[in-house]
């Protein structure tokens, strides 16, 4: 849908990255008018864990429209999972809890602004130089739905994240996102997908009808109330699920409470 260049931007005085969308969106008559619509309201977004939009316009050379955004020096969280299963490794449970809290704090404060993601994943998660989490591409699953040339043959999303309402063909809303938030967890603290297939359809249909697989069936050492907690954030209905990011960070805290106590060092013992 897109490429990424990094450029100087003079203005600015500092280096930014161009996403230059595919010249082929631009054949949807309604293009014109949802990508304005949409660049404008993520320019408003201002929220450390969120890609700052800086401008957007069109280039007549390259009949393409375009974003310029603040350039994050780092990996996704996509490349850093990848190199960890490269390498037999998991991220420490107390960090995959960390990235998910600041991913749901990024989340909350969007969806008071009224946006709504739609496409929540591993690849639009980056980890900085000062291992911040940035949401990226807030507006992109929106401008290019008119399309219909997503993986999924028209849907918002990417099946692996997407949330059961979604795979039907509907827009979602901010527990969608919390879905997708729940699947990329329990990626995290498992190194596997909770649904996988051969083919986007059938991703679909297990996130649709599947039971969701307990983490800790694949890790025992995972905990009881971390089970809980992607249970509901995956859960099938929206009504059963957190309904706002706030209530989600809530339970985070604790779970996060629980850990950092599990693991700093105990004081000795009096003699």
């Amino acid at each position: 849908m897109a490429e990424v260049y990094r450029a100087y931007h003079a203005s600015l005085d500092r280096y930014v990255a161009i996403k230059v969308l595919h010249a082929f969106l631009a054949d949807d008559p309604e293009f014109k008018t949802r990508f304005e619509r949409e660049a404008q309201n993520v320019a408003k977004l201002k929220h450390p864990g969120i890609v700052q939009v800086y401008d957007f316009d069109y280039d007549t050379d390259t009949e393409s429209y375009y974003m310029v955004m603040e350039l994050v020096e780092g990996p996704t969280l996509k490349d850093r999972l990848f190199n960890l299963t490269e390498n037999g490794d998991m991220l420490p449970l107390i960090e995959a809890l960390r990235i998910t809290f600041e991913a749901a704090n990024a989340l909350s404060y969007a969806h008071k602004q009224n946006m709504i993601h739609r496409d929540v994943k591993p690849a639009n998660l980056m980890l900085d130089g000062n291992n911040r989490v940035i949401l990226t591409d807030f507006g992109i699953a929106k401008i290019v739905t008119g399309a219909q040339f997503t993986a999924s043959g028209g849907m918002i999303g990417t099946p692996a994240y997407m949330a059961p309402e979604q795979g039907l063909g509907e827009a979602g809303d901010e527990r969608s996102d919390l879905y997708s938030l729940g699947v990329i967890l329990f990626q995290m603290v498992t190194g596997q997908l909770p649904y996988d297939g051969e083919a986007p359809l059938a991703i679909i249909l297990k996130h649709l009808n599947d039971e969701i697989p307990l983490p800790s069936s694949l890790v025992p050492t995972l905990p009881e109330n971390l089970d809980h907690f992607i249970l509901k954030a995956m859960a099938k209905s929206p009504n059963d699920r957190y309904q706002n990011a706030g209530d989600m960070i809530a339970d985070l805290r604790l779970l996060g409470r629980e850990q950092r106590g599990k693991t700093r060092p105990k004081p000795p013992k009096n003699r």
